[in-house]
């Protein structure tokens, strides 16, 4: 039986059909991973807004509250993920010096966080002006030692002037020891790092110690600073 010559027929449009399903699966795909992107920049923004907003009223000269525990933790998980976040108006000296007042351990990260030494002592000299109580030379000591490697001679004569001006305004007591002792931890470190110091600070840190014989801290920094300079001559 013959085959009969059959007329030639289109062929079927699969081809474009895939073609159209492939780009609309691709657009859908393209509009998911975007709309991921944009979901996690505007979460990214709104902790960013979070801390600063937080940051803003921590700094009030009118706040006398700490920020809770839970808030410093989230503002310093943003921080470490975005260290750049503050502008440079928020870490002016009044700024830093309400940080250091209200949410220490901010400061602390920011100090950590600082983009070289001299920014870093820049921000722990703003700690050293503010008022020193007890707990708040207790902490300011804290960092000093944490981080002597980088603290340089002027931030130590700042702090040095403060110690000497919070133990005048005090009376002859535990506290005024406390701040002496202290203090001697903290030189004592200083001049573990560098110890250049001892001559560099010779008269100032002499002259504390002297004015605090009563406290053996003091006397035993007293005759290591001559014992340094003894040697370097």
């Amino acid at each position: 039986m013959a085959v009969e010559n059959l007329p030639l027929a289109p062929l079927p449009q699969l081809l474009a059909v895939d073609i159209s399903v492939a780009e609309d699966i691709r657009i859908v795909s393209d509009g998911i991973t975007y709309a991921g992107i944009i979901l996690k920049q505007r979460a990214k923004q709104a902790q960013t807004d979070y801390v600063l907003a937080q940051l803003a009223t921590a700094a009030l000269s009118t706040n006398s509250t700490s920020l809770s525990p839970q808030t410093m933790a989230q503002v310093i998980d943003t921080l470490e993920k975005q260290p750049d976040i503050l502008p440079p108006e928020m870490l002016d000296a009044e700024h830093i010096r309400m940080y250091a007042k209200n949410c220490w351990s901010i400061f602390e990260k920011l100090v950590d966080l600082a983009d070289n030494k001299e920014e870093a002592n820049r921000l722990i000299q703003g700690a050293i002006a503010q008022p020193m109580g007890i707990v708040e030379h207790n902490a300011l000591a804290q960092l000093l030692i944490d981080r002597i490697g980088i603290v340089l001679a002027d931030t130590l004569f700042k702090y040095l002037n403060a110690v000497e001006a919070s133990c005048r305004s005090q009376q002859p007591g535990s506290a005024q020891v406390h701040n002496v002792r202290l203090a001697s931890k903290v030189f004592n470190h200083a001049l573990d790092a560098n110890n250049a110091l001892a001559e560099a600070m010779s008269i100032e840190l002499c002259s504390f110690c002297l004015s605090y014989t009563q406290v053996k801290d003091a006397t035993d920094l007293y005759r290591r600073v001559l014992s340094a300079n003894r040697k370097d001559h």
